[in-house]
């Protein structure tokens, strides 16, 4: 049996901290972002969640944000301190002429490990959202603690109360009915004929809500209430409280800025353009090297189809942070509405390799493969938005209607058909309906008969 001066465990004793360094270093930037420990919060608070996001929302019940912050860093040191020592392990069953150079190259990866984890430590923490009012609907959601009855909420501000004001939940409508309620004003109405609502908070985004507000901004019935950089809060007439935006008080001029920013694309949604772009340039004033501010203004140029001053402001953001997903998307998006079809594939390009699952930026690699004429990378992109459509129950309508033509303009007509038969499923138009049933016929028409 080895003593305590055994090779072994001197060994063990020179690697043992390479290993705790390595783990401390890969999970110490989840002490730094906020954003995501905010994000797998609410995720983990949600119905459906899996068992990382769970582990963070049981760490922020019992120990607000730090509790949280503590629970992604678990999870994310035990599994590399785990994998060390296994392979420290499996290195002392080998040869003795393997064995030194196995530990060696042992060390190196535990040095890299702790590396780059330091690295993206600083890196996220120099772009990250500390205040959670930048991120969450915290003061609409006290001002609706405060009330009384029952409350409407979109999705975005369902899943923030199960976080930070679970009281709340209980007098909203179930989950299930939130999608169809905020995009139907009819069945909204009758949902509320049977039981009424008190208030109605919706949060950013708010564009599948413009229906909903379309309606109850003509309505007597409801007020403006209050309106900050998170969303929107109606409340009954009979309320006394007065249409306001809240300031809240912020400790640095870079926070006061993105509110401000945010602020302005809510002031948009309202169709308030002139203080929108008035407050989004005061933003800018104050912190012209926030990557965050540059996007939004992006964003609001975007909105406003001003392509010039939307590439001005991408490519301003993603000088100060090239892994901006959105700047980066949003100047590809530029560079296709103003022609440059080439530039726009280049960014497209360079933003699926880190975001190769998100929709926005998935839609916009179809719509540039069409643009180009290469309907087999716009197969490619709608097919994974297929896949993602399924997995998260929305509606595949459109995407099987771009599919068909892909696969028609490939020549594969069997591919065509299937997706123009899975679109006629769908909810369509009358006029678009027989569109693609023209398509349809035309297909099989030229079809070779069995």
């Amino acid at each position: 049996m080895a003593n305590d001066d055994s090779p072994v465990k001197k060994n063990f004793r020179r690697i043992a901290p390479l290993g705790i360094m390595a783990s401390v270093a890969a999970a110490s930037h989840c002490f730094f972002t906020r954003t995501e420990s905010l994000r797998a919060s609410i995720a983990g608070s949600g119905e459906v969640a899996g068992w990382h996001d769970r582990l963070a929302a049981a760490g922020h019940a019992l120990g607000g944000w730090p509790g949280a912050d503590t629970a992604r860093a678990l999870a994310t040191a035990t599994p590399v301190l785990i994998a060390f020592f296994s392979l420290y392990w499996l290195t002392q069953r080998l040869p003795a002429r393997f064995k030194k150079q196995a530990q060696l190259g042992l060390c190196i990866a535990a040095l890299s490990v702790t590396f780059f984890g330091f690295y993206k430590t600083f890196r996220d923490a120099q772009r990250d959202i500390r205040d959670v009012r930048l991120l969450a609907p915290v003061d609409l959601l006290k001002t609706v603690e405060a009330t009384e009855g029952r409350v409407f909420m979109n999705a975005s501000a369902l899943s923030a109360s199960r976080l930070l004001a679970p009281t709340v939940v209980p007098r909203a409508p179930a989950s299930e009915m939130i999608p169809p309620l905020t995009n139907s004003p009819v069945r909204w109405r009758e949902e509320e004929h049977q039981s009424p609502f008190t208030a109605i908070l919706l949060a950013v985004p708010l564009a599948s809500s413009r229906p909903l507000v379309e309606m109850i901004s003509s309505s007597p019935e409801w007020q403006l209430a209050q309106v900050d950089n998170q969303g929107l809060l109606y409340l009954r007439r009979s309320s006394t409280k007065k249409n306001a935006i809240t300031v809240p008080v912020f400790s640095s001029i870079g926070d006061i800025a993105l509110y401000d920013a945010q602020s302005a694309m809510v002031l948009h949604f309202l169709g308030k353009n002139k203080e929108a772009r008035d407050l989004m340039s005061k933003a800018r004033q104050s912190a012209p090297e926030n990557a965050f501010v540059r996007t939004q203004s992006a964003i609001l140029a975007a909105s406003l189809r001003q392509w010039a001053t939307t590439r001005e402001e991408a490519e301003s953001a993603l000088k100060m942070d090239s892994t901006s997903t959105q700047a980066r998307y949003l100047l590809a998006l530029a560079l296709l509405e103003t022609g440059n079809i080439s530039g726009a594939a280049k960014e497209s390009a360079l933003l699926s390799a880190i975001a190769s699952d998100d929709p926005s930026a998935l839609w916009l690699h179809a719509r540039i493969s069409r643009e180009m004429n290469d309907p087999t990378n716009e197969i490619t992109s709608l097919e994974k938005l297929l896949e993602l459509a399924i997995k998260q129950n929305e509606e595949p309508t459109l995407i099987h209607i771009h599919l068909a033509q892909a696969w028609a303009k490939r020549g594969f007509a069997t591919q065509a058909l299937e997706n123009y038969h899975a679109a006629l499923q769908g909810n369509l138009s009358p006029k678009l309906r027989l569109e693609l049933e023209n398509a349809k016929s035309t297909i099989q028409s030229r079809s070779p008969q069995p």
